[in-house]
């Protein structure tokens, strides 16, 4: 556990300028944008409308926050091979305390947006009260997990690129991109047919436990949450975990390949 504790306090001295920037950055970015498109559409600055938009803005902000802090840490770090080469700690240990970070910065992020609009909702919007307090809370919940998921998802998905792109930078100094490109099209239409085969449809159908039987529609201020019918599938969480698994894996592993070139 000291181990860990050690990394993560390294990548909180490492990242705390960016992150404070960036947070800073954002918080302007969404009150300007908010205020500005108020004025425009309503004539007025109206609380409910700049809240939707801020929302709207701070969810595909925060989305994008663990991907954007775990590259820039691994860039810091990219051209350093001691830091790689010369640690005690395996190449899974230094890019899982990265990727954990990133997830837990992430993970704090999406509670902003979600609590921000629960306390509006629950002192100015009266619309709550009829559609009740639990349901609400619970499509909450249901929102800011999936924005999370997908923000990890693409948090593992620009770290296995990437970590392509320096493997292919490490080989071809010209050109490197645009091999990189062509190899992003190619796995693109392999995931393509993974995802259309018969195999697949199969496994991501297996185990099916549990299943929102009712559609759920909450209006707060601007801001419209719309919860359909679905069910959710053991097959499905199987193939969504292992494929993630399988990113940070090999990216570790192509990183560590690269390192010692």
């Amino acid at each position: 556990m000291k181990t860990w504790k050690g990394l993560w306090t390294k990548e909180w001295q490492m990242m705390r300028g960016w992150l404070s920037a960036t947070t800073v950055i954002a918080i302007l970015l969404i009150i300007v944008s908010s205020s500005a498109l108020s004025l425009l559409v309503e004539g007025k600055l109206v609380i409910s409308f700049m809240l939707g938009i801020s929302l709207m803005m701070m969810t595909l902000i925060v989305v994008c926050v663990p991907v954007s802090l775990l590259l820039n840490s691994l860039w810091i770090e990219w051209k350093r091979p001691d830091v790689w080469l010369h640690s005690p700690q395996t190449i899974y240990q230094l890019f899982g305390s990265k990727t954990v970070f990133a997830s837990v910065i992430g993970f704090v992020s999406m509670i902003v947006p979600g609590v921000t609009l629960a306390l509006y909702a629950s002192i100015f919007d009266a619309s709550i009260t009829e559609v009740g307090v639990a349901k609400f809370i619970g499509m909450m919940y249901t929102f800011i997990s999936s924005v999370y998921l997908g923000a990890v998802g693409l948090m593992l998905i620009g770290l296995f690129l990437a970590v392509v792109y320096r493997v292919i930078k490490s080989y071809v100094r010209r050109g490197a991109f645009f091999i990189w490109l062509i190899v992003l099209f190619i796995l693109m239409w392999l995931f393509q047919t993974a995802l259309e085969s018969k195999l697949y449809q199969k496994i991501v159908h297996l185990g099916q436990f549990s299943t929102y039987t009712d559609s759920r529609n909450i209006s707060v201020g601007n801001f419209y949450f719309a919860q359909s019918t679905m069910a959710l599938y053991a097959g499905q969480i199987f193939v969504v975990v292992g494929f993630l698994a399988f990113l940070f894996v090999s990216s570790a592993w192509l990183f560590e390949k690269k390192v010692r070139l």
